[in-house]
């Protein structure tokens, strides 16, 4: 498999004038009024960044009398560019050369007393290198290595699986930089742990399925999370990391029921997952009690700092599907989710974690028709109702969170394939719009809730999307070697 592409986009901070209009730099100083061209234009302007990735990975299946071994490996090279200065906007303020190397080598053996059993070893080597004129994180070798053992076994209707594996990871890093002043010390970091799951899944009649499973999981601190210290464009926030993390560890029961018939489906599926040293980021005070701020060429970037403590997340979904005869081709389908997620002890009294998505229901009303004529099939018809709720479980410590309220999303979407005469699909066509009632909302987890104030509303962020529309075309490319 071979991939290249290269993406162009611009990243949006919200300074506004006391009119509320949007403003934008100007060369050698101050600002002015964003055009109507400066909205219609795809041209990225400052600030923005600039994506260039390319990646190439080889599968390999090999047939060993009744085993088999599989071997991939694959190669990313990820250029990321920001670009931030109006006075030569080809200075790239941020520029991180990202290459990862990742491997993975399975056995599967062949299959004895109905156990079906394999072993592996997988892991990657990255190396980040920084081009641009300023640091965020510092340059760094990454070396993981995990090995894997996992089992499964069907009796009667019950399967039953289980598997342990053991990760290991070593960082090292060089200082982190500003200009020739070191901001941040070079430093050697080793993690590692054993994680494992079980499970099994039964088919208790011909129309319900249950699941079940737990697990023990464990995750090393990110190069970010451990050693961050700059300016973040696109989050509009100055970011510390801390280099005292520790390894993430949980411990997590899941599981799920799900019931159909002809013409009614219904799931339901459930997770409890306590963390040891579970990493978050808030925000940092001054000593005067207010929002500690970083100024950063003639910005304002309120500062946050990654810290960690011990936590609990919970939540559910919900799914009821109904298609009524004689109507089988409708579908009615509800989704419904809740995630809570709360601190073992409260911090400067508040125990909800923070940037926890608020409850959300999903109404779609579909229509699916198989074969319209000879050359078009798999038509589709959708309307839908995108309901968010308030969310008002937040994190208020050092006045990290503000409550966001709910909003609801009317979209609409409409596609079909386009066949040859011996039935094979020749075109994919998608068409979509989505927020038709223009509404003016802010997602919980947007960064850009937290944008510059509008002097004209003293509404705070920017919003979300408006109204939208896009098409989605698909053209299949096979070529078979006899």
């Amino acid at each position: 498999m071979l991939s290249n592409f290269n993406l162009k986009t611009g990243l949006v901070e919200g300074e506004r004038d006391v009119e509320g209009f949007f403003i934008k730099p100007l060369a050698g100083g101050g600002n002015t009024r964003a055009t109507t061209m400066d909205f219609k234009t795809t041209t990225a302007q400052i600030p923005f960044q600039q994506i260039k990735h390319f990646k190439i990975a080889s599968d390999n299946s090999f047939k060993l009398n009744k085993n088999r071994l599989t071997v991939n490996a694959g190669f990313q090279q990820n250029k990321r560019e920001e670009f931030s200065n109006i006075d030569d906007i080809h200075e790239t303020a941020l520029f991180f050369d990202l290459k990862t190397f990742t491997y993975t080598t399975q056995f599967h053996f062949a299959e004895i007393k109905g156990f079906k059993t394999s072993i592996g070893v997988n892991g990657m080597q990255q190396t980040n290198t920084n081009k641009g004129v300023e640091q965020l994180i510092p340059d760094y070798n990454l070396f993981d290595l995990g090995g894997y053992v996992f089992t499964q076994k069907t009796i009667n209707k019950i399967t039953l699986s289980g598997g342990v594996r053991y990760d290991t990871q070593n960082l090292t890093t060089k200082d982190l930089l500003d200009g020739t002043i070191v901001k941040g010390n070079a430093f050697k970091k080793t993690f590692s742990n054993v994680s494992g799951s079980a499970g099994l899944a039964a088919q208790a009649t011909d129309r319900v399925n249950l699941k079940f499973n737990i697990a023990r999981a464990f995750r090393a601190p990110s190069i970010p999370e451990l050693a961050s210290n700059g300016a973040h464009e696109g989050t509009t926030r100055y970011e510390y990391g801390n280099i005292n993390l520790k390894s993430e560890t949980s411990l997590q029961v899941d599981g799920s029921v799900e019931y159909a018939t002809d013409h009614i489906s219904f799931g339901l599926s459930f997770f409890y997952n306590h963390f040891n040293n579970f990493i978050f980021y808030r925000k940092l005070q001054s000593v005067f009690g207010a929002d500690s701020l970083v100024t950063v060429n003639g910005d304002n970037l309120t500062a946050f700092k990654f810290d960690q403590k011990n936590a609990l997340l919970t939540g559910f979904e919900a799914m009821l599907d109904l298609h009524p005869h004689p109507l089988d081709w409708l579908h009615i389908q509800n989704t419904f989710s809740l995630v809570d997620g709360r601190f073992a002890n409260a911090i400067e009294g508040s125990k909800n974690l923070p940037f926890i998505p608020a409850p959300h229901l999903t109404t779609e009303f579909r229509g699916n028709f198989k074969k319209i004529n000879p050359f078009i099939k798999d038509l589709y018809a959708k309307i839908e109702l995108d309901n968010t709720f308030t969310q008002n479980k937040i994190f208020t410590a050092y006045n990290t969170e503000t409550k966001t309220s709910g909003y609801s999303l009317l979209n609409i979407g409409l596609g079909a394939n386009v066949v040859n005469k011996k039935g094979n699909t020749v075109l994919s066509i998608a068409l979509s719009g989505l927020n038709l009632t223009n509404v003016a909302y802010q997602n919980h987890l947007s960064r850009l809730k937290y944008a510059a104030e509008n002097l004209s509303t003293g509404r705070i962020g920017v919003f979300n999307m408006g109204r939208n529309y896009s098409i989605k075309i698909n053209i299949p490319f096979s070529y078979t070697l006899k």
